[in-house]
Order: structure tokens, then C-alpha cells, then sequence
């Protein structure tokens, strides 16, 4: 398995560390440890005479120290990642460094397709709290990134827990998505809680589909893999909250596709939002297209 982990070099960005080597440990591949620095060149006012020449070369001097920076913080988060590999017994996986300049989701778009990426770990926030705050830069690079993410969020402590929340709109994506999270996570044992919010008791389809739904995994239903709910929902964020707790789920999953003008339109639909209020690591993917029913 080929893993990305995406840091800023926080201190909060060392709690990507176990999930990853949880993984290899089980899988073996590869860890590649990615940043990127902003490489904006800031302009500035054309109409104060002298300035612009002088800004110039302020601006190339402040991206070459940002570089600078970068790749010597990157070398000292690539020595601690290494010795926490070799304390795990891991000391043969391999371990390379990117430091790229521009936006981190195009960054991390291309290098996933570059280096065959399975998955991408990045945190909801961090250093400065500028960019990561409420998720809105896992958010952006949701849109940008086609393999899954593993998003953990800032103050959450790694613990070992195979229960796993799918949420399902009940598209027809939700076969291939389960099957996703059964093979990402088949190392740990899984066990996946399908579960649809069901915002009116009297209507039947929704019922009928889950339980289509339920049948194309009968054999993981009856090995207690994949478990199957309908939850009767009054508030989204709260009634997910009350589920997880109740079942000890240590991870929510999603398809991250991007949402329509029509999706706006419908109060009932989950969103991102509720999935980050759970304070719990996500696991999201996206599909090119969604599919309807």
C-alpha cells in the first residue's frame, strides 16, 4: 500500500503517524510524507515608483526561505516518522519526502496519480490554524482528490477500533463503496454499520432498497461483518452522534462526492458538516460520477 501523509509539521500532524503504520504494518508499501509552501508572488502597488523592483526581489527572497524552511522541517518530521517505522518493526518499508510549492489539494492530486496513491492521511486543522480550521481544507482537497482519505481530526487519540459508520443516501455507488471500505480496511477486521436516516416512517422504498442493499451482502451479514440499520431521524448531526455511541464506532465513511444546487434544496440530506461534528477519523472517497437510483 502506497500512503500519502499530508502535514504542515504541527504537532498535531504526529497523530496521522499511527494510523499509517497501523496500515503498513499490515500491508507493507510505501509512506510518503508530503507538504506543500505557499509559492504565491505577493504584487505590489504599480502606482508607488521604486517599489516594484524592490518588492520583486523581497518576494523571491521570502519564497526561497519558505523552501528552505520547508525542507529542513520536512527532514526532521521524515527522521521521527522513520524511528517510530523502526520501533514498529517496520524498518524495511520505504520512506521518501515531497516538498512542493502551490496549494496542497492540487499537490496532493497529482502525486496521488503520480505515485499510484491507495490512500491520502491529512488532519482537520493546523499549524496556525489557518486553512485546516473546520475542516475547510480537507473539504477542498475532497473535490480535488479521486482515491480515499483519511481524515483525522485535531484533538482526537488514536485507538484501536474496527466498527465502522457508512452512512447511505442509497444511490447506487453504495455497493462499490462498501466493498471499498471491506478491502482499505480488511486488515483490522472490519465491522461496517450500513446505515440510512430515515426521515419518514410511513414511506416503504427506503426500507425495500436497504434491504436490497442488505441482500448483495448476505455472506459479510451473516460472518457479522456488515450490519444493516434504519434510523428513524429527527436532527442528522444528532441522531449519527447517538448511533456511534451506542455501537462504539471509531470511524464515519462517506462518498465525499460534491454536492448539486439540488442537493441545497433538500433539508433532509446528510452533509459533510454532520460527518465532521462526530469528532471522529473519516474516511471519505469520491466516485466521478453519483449515481441516482
Amino acid at each position: 500500500m502506497n500512503i500519502i501523509i499530508a502535514t504542515d509539521f504541527s504537532e498535531f500532524n504526529d497523530n496521522l503517524l499511527p494510523y499509517a503504520i497501523d496500515l503498513l504494518k499490515h500491508t507493507g508499501g510505501k509512506a510518503i510524507l508530503f507538504h506543500a509552501y505557499t509559492d504565491h508572488v505577493l504584487v505590489g502597488d504599480p502606482g508607488l515608483p521604486g517599489l516594484m523592483e524592490s518588492e520583486a526581489y523581497m518576494n523571491r527572497e521570502l519564497m526561497s526561505e519558505l523552501e528552505e524552511q520547508s525542507v529542513r522541517l520536512m527532514k526532521e518530521k521524515a527522521s521521527l516518522f522513520s524511528a517510530k517505522l523502526v520501533e514498529a518493526g517496520l524498518g524495511n518499508v520505504a520512506l521518501e519526502t515531497v516538498v512542493k510549492g502551490g496549494e496542497p489539494e492540487t499537490g496532493l492530486a497529482e502525486l496521488a496519480a503520480e505515485l499510484n496513491a491507495n490512500l491520502i492521511l491529512l488532519g482537520t486543522r493546523g499549524k496556525g490554524r489557518k486553512g485546516f480550521l473546520e475542516g475547510s481544507m480537507a473539504r477542498r482537497i475532497m473535490e480535488k482528490v479521486s482515491i480515499p482519505l483519511l481524515i483525522i481530526p485535531e484533538g482526537y487519540s488514536y485507538r484501536e477500533n474496527n466498527k465502522v459508520l457508512y452512512a447511505t443516501s442509497l444511490n447506487k455507488n453504495d455497493e462499490a463503496a462498501i466493498e471499498l471500505i471491506l478491502e482499505l480496511l480488511e486488515p483490522f477486521d472490519p465491522e461496517v454499520h450500513v446505515v440510512h436516516l430515515l426521515w419518514d416512517i410511513r414511506k416503504q422504498e427506503p426500507v425495500l432498497r436497504l434491504e436490497a442493499l442488505r441482500q448483495l451482502f448476505i455472506k459479510e451479514v451473516d460472518l457479522g461483518k456488515v450490519r444493516f440499520a434504519l434510523i428513524p431521524a429527527r436532527n442528522a448531526r444528532e441522531d449519527l452522534k447517538t448511533y456511534c455511541a451506542a455501537h462504539d464506532i471509531s470511524m464515519a465513511s462517506f462518498i465525499a462526492n460534491k454536492r448539486s444546487w439540488l442537493d441545497y434544496l433538500i433539508p433532509d440530506k446528510v452533509g459533510k458538516n454532520d460527518f465532521f461534528a462526530l469528532g471522529m477519523p473519516m474516511l471519505t472517497f469520491r466516485f466521478d460520477q453519483e449515481m441516482r437510483p
